[in-house]
């Protein structure tokens, strides 16, 4: 949470956040072990047989989609969602009011038909050989991703991304690599440049918790079935899965190398945002650079993915021309009751909100209140029909017609609605059955909780567990500690304010052809002055482009800033919410003043309790979501931020929609509400941001003239509280405790790199005559109290790996599967020059490392003298960690120490808060 420098604004909870770091796990997406693999149910059309492509207007529009949710290697976990997002994907592009493409045009390939030859055949038979100049083509897959290693030296990280069809790893077929798709592409992109490629998979794997699977696989092993000529393939001269030889080509992705796509319920998460954002219509066509500011937003109420956006984003999505009508349902019957029906759209459900416009209306008219009928809500859904009724109507509305357009504004109590797991007692960490009773009982008692927060025994979206000193943690979607709770009684509030999260992140504006979400409104966080700025703050500032990530370096103080467009047709009242991971919530303006912006204006928020400091969490990502509104329609953002008790419905028409919204349960039941209806257009930007410490090493300037070296290079006044568990008696603490003394020691020279006997009369005489690699991780843990081997025996890194090797006494080896794990120890060595290298990771992530080096990068991108001896390192060119400053040195060990992995899994090994309590408060020296 962002803590206010004014001091009477406390945080609404006491709770805290753990860290936790992200990395290749296989086990994380095969979390749906009762799915049987032949139990999917999926529309099976027959492969298509490309003939003739049919001509739209003297132009072709051709398409293949792929969804892979069956996989004939039995190791590999099926999936539910694939072919369900690929049929709705052909849906979006070919059904009602879509995308125009004629079905002739598009082939549809689900589990078994989508086999790696089918696909690459139906790539040159569907696509390149019918594309010609200027045609529209559009790639979507939906399935597994993965890795392999590169085979021709063109990845700076060494692995190749890749996509896994039906038959991946069966029958001597493998992966089908980067390399070899934007071979592909370019084949394609010599017929037309306006390709656009959507996956819906990941590179990356992370653990993940049920009802979330990641759609991810381990990666291809070296002596794995794989085709020879694909892996002889030649590279694309470049990393990802598009080069920028192939400009302008757009490729969407629902999640960056770091993170996995998820899908939830049978659907992608990312699908779903995609197709909700390229469901509407309005006055002038959709950019990608709209679809891209848009789909993040609901992306992060379900998932932590991050979505990737590359390309020519300025185009129009699927170079559309003329479409002027919404993806929607329609008034089947008026009945009474009234009926409604259409296609499967994300967000249907009991409680799902719908305005009825004549049938006749068409563009930016479809989202703007002020031209609809009326506002009625789901109260019975059977498939894809529903029965509903008005809850907003004008007295003297137009009468409701068979035909008329119904648009769905926000979307179904389930959607919004959170299930909680409670941990059973039988498993690890495990609440026992009363304090579990106790637990629901608060639950229940708290109205508004009871309604927005189901408490289940199977698959949740969250879940508690007992942690660390018996306090009970919830674990978000990403399986990552979001609270750490001081008493039980904070949980009951604490998950309200997650689940109101969702729903505030579930929200669009109605702009009609007024306003565009996060164009009309440009959010940008401003550090205040220098003079003004706080003594402990650490790093480098770098300003970030409105309605972008921005990385807030620890202990910064910043303000919010918002800019209305000069192309705005009215002044609107501006508000801000700030949503933090941990569930808390802050509202501007702080004192509830009206804060009015005339287009071309901006207004920065510095107020008495409207400077904010970046403060631990770290490394996690909030929110905050600015809204506008008309005059005429004012909304007291701040009662959102409340319970529900201190709430009042409102006076506006918005205010009292959105106070039946977050009632959840709630809607569908008060219909026939003649209040006040929302009569006017809205709108709303977005901003994420981003807590750093250390925030200036992770990316050196490079000096004005010198090329950039990728090599390692030392990490001067590295921090390393952030890392440092709360329990002072953890052996990971002691380790890193005393690692640390070694490094800050040797920031001025004080402890060299030599190698030596060590026989000098003190520790103090011989770290003075310098110490080695493999010296200074024994050191570490021997002067820490903690047993290294049976006799604790200083060990060369050829000792380390000899087959008879003493590590094995008190370390375990490493999956090469598994994550790297803060506290391992990689032994490294050169078969040619016989030499070797040994560290001691720190952050797996951000490929940080500590130990006694003889090199030091910096001097190739700085004007500084080489810094060698006992230091933190960052990793730059060998991103899988394989192997260190040149090629031959090699890893051939990955070392767990027993106690570390013992204390992570109870918890008391996780990096905490307590090392950082005061690192911000400049009163008490930064914490030091």
């Amino acid at each position: 949470m962002r803590h206010f420098l004014d001091s009477r604004w406390p945080s609404v909870a006491m709770m805290f956040f753990l860290m936790c770091t992200i990395g290749i796990y296989g086990t994380g997406c095969q979390r749906e072990d009762t799915i049987n693999k032949r139990s999917l149910v999926t529309r099976t059309p027959e492969i298509c047989s490309p003939g003739e492509a049919v001509d739209t207007d003297g132009q072709r529009r051709l398409a293949l989609i792929v969804g892979v949710g069956e996989y004939k290697n039995a190791n590999i976990p099926d999936l539910k969602g694939p072919p369900n997002d690929a049929g709705r994907f052909y849906e979006l592009l070919t059904g009602k009011n879509g995308y125009a493409f004629p079905k002739q045009n598009v082939c549809l390939l689900l589990n078994e038909q989508a086999t790696t030859g089918e696909f690459k055949q139906l790539f040159d038979t569907a696509l390149v050989e019918r594309a010609r100049e200027n045609d529209v083509v559009v790639i979507f897959f939906a399935g597994h991703g993965s890795q392999a290693r590169d085979k021709n030296g063109d990845e700076p990280d060494e692995w190749d991304e890749t996509l896994m069809f039906h038959d991946a790893r069966t029958d001597g077929i493998g992966d089908l690599r980067d390399d070899e798709f934007n071979q592909m592409l370019a084949r394609l992109y010599r017929k037309t440049r306006y390709i656009t490629v959507i996956l819906d998979s990941c590179n990356a794997g992370t653990a993940t918790r049920d009802p979330a699977v990641a759609r991810f696989f381990e990666p291809m092993a070296d002596d794995a079935d794989a085709d020879p000529s694909t892996a002889a393939a030649g590279g694309d001269q470049g990393a990802g899965w598009v080069t920028e030889s192939l400009a302008g080509t757009v490729i969407f992705s629902a999640a960056t190398d770091s993170n996995p796509a998820l899908e939830k319920n049978g659907r992608g998460i990312f699908t779903d945002a995609l197709l909700q954002i390229l469901g509407n219509a309005g006055n002038q066509t959709m950019t990608y650079a709209q679809a891209a500011r848009q789909i993040p937003l609901l992306v992060a109420s379900e998932s932590p993915q991050v979505p990737y956006f590359h390309g020519d984003l300025s185009r129009t999505v699927f170079d559309s021309k003329s479409r002027d009508r919404p993806i929607a349902w329609e008034v089947i019957k008026v009945g009474p009751p009234l009926e409604l029906g259409g296609p499967a759209l994300p967000g249907i459900g009991e409680g799902a909100e719908f305005r009825i416009y004549d049938g006749a209306v068409i563009g930016a008219d479809t989202r703007d209140p002020g031209k609809s009928k009326a506002t009625v809500i789901l109260t019975h859904v059977t498939g894809l029909n529903a029965i509903a009724g008005i809850s907003a109507a004008e007295p003297d509305h137009p009468e409701i017609k068979p035909g008329d357009l119904a648009v769905m504004v926000r979307p179904a109590n389930s959607y919004i609605a959170l299930k909680v797991r409670i941990r059973p007692p039988e498993e690890s960490g495990g609440i026992p059955a009363d304090r579990a009773l106790k637990i629901r009982n608060e639950v229940e008692k708290d109205k508004e909780t009871g309604l927005s927060i189901t408490l289940v025994e199977g698959p949740g979206d969250f879940e508690l567990s007992v942690g660390n000193g018996d306090r009970l943690i919830l674990k978000g979607p990403e399986n990552r500690i979001r609270n750490s709770y001081a008493s039980d009684t904070l949980i009951a509030e604490s998950l309200r304010q997650h689940a109101r999260q969702r729903a505030l992140l579930q929200l669009r504006g109605d702009g009609g052809s007024d306003f565009t979400d996060n164009e009309t409104l440009k959010v940008s966080l401003i550090p205040v002055s220098a003079s003004k700025q706080n003594r402990c703050a650490d790093g480098i500032w770098e300003q970030a482009e409105p309605n972008t990530l921005q990385i807030i370096p620890l202990c910064h103080a910043w303000n919010i800033q918002v800019a209305l467009s000069s192309d705005s047709p009215t002044p609107l009242l501006i508000g801000a919410l700030i949503l933090s991971t941990d569930g808390g919530m802050f509202a501007l303006p702080r004192d509830r003043r009206k804060v009015r912006l005339m287009p071309g204006e901006h207004y920065l928020f510095n107020a008495s309790g409207e400077t904010f400091l970046g403060t631990p969490p770290l490394n996690v990502q909030d929110r905050i979501i600015v809204f506008g509104t008309q005059e005429t329609n004012p909304v007291e953002w701040g009662q959102f931020a409340q319970p529900a008790a201190s709430r009042s419905p409102g006076t506006s028409g918005l205010q009292q929609a959105l106070y039946r919204y977050f009632q959840n349960r709630r809607r569908g039941i008060q219909t026939a509400d003649q209040g006040i209806v929302e009569n006017s257009t809205w709108t709303l930007s977005s901003i994420s941001l981003r807590v750093e410490a250390n925030q200036r090493f992770l990316n050196t300037a490079r000096a004005p003239g010198q090329p950039f070296d990728w090599r390692e290079y030392t990490l001067t006044r590295f921090d390393i509280r952030p890392y440092l568990p709360d329990d002072e008696t953890t052996a990971l603490y002691k380790v890193l405790e005393r690692a640390d003394r070694l490094a800050r020691a040797s920031a001025g020279d004080g402890y060299g790199y030599r190698q030596h006997a060590w026989d000098g009369p003190s520790d103090e005489d011989n770290l003075q005559r310098g110490i080695d690699c493999s010296r200074s991780i024994w050191f570490a843990f021997t002067r820490s109290g903690l047993p290294y081997n049976r006799d604790d025996r200083y060990l060369t890194t050829a000792m380390m790996v000899s087959d008879d090797t003493r590590m094995q006494d008190e370390f375990d080896l490493c999956d090469d599967q598994t994550p790297l794990q803060i506290g391992d120890i990689l032994v490294y060595r050169d078969d040619i020059r016989g030499d070797g290298h040994v560290v001691m990771v720190i952050d797996p992530e951000k490929r940080i490392a500590w130990g006694s080096h003889g090199w030091d990068g910096n001097p190739r991108i700085l004007p500084v003298e080489p810094d060698t001896g006992v230091e933190y390192q960052k990793i730059k060119y060998k991103q899988d960690w394989e192997r260190w400053d040149r090629k031959t040195m090699t890893r051939k060990a990955c070392w767990r120490y027993r106690r570390f992995a013992e204390e992570i899994v109870a918890y008391r090994g996780q990096p905490g808060l307590k090392a950082l309590k005061n690192i911000c408060n400049d009163k008490l020296n930064c914490g030091r």
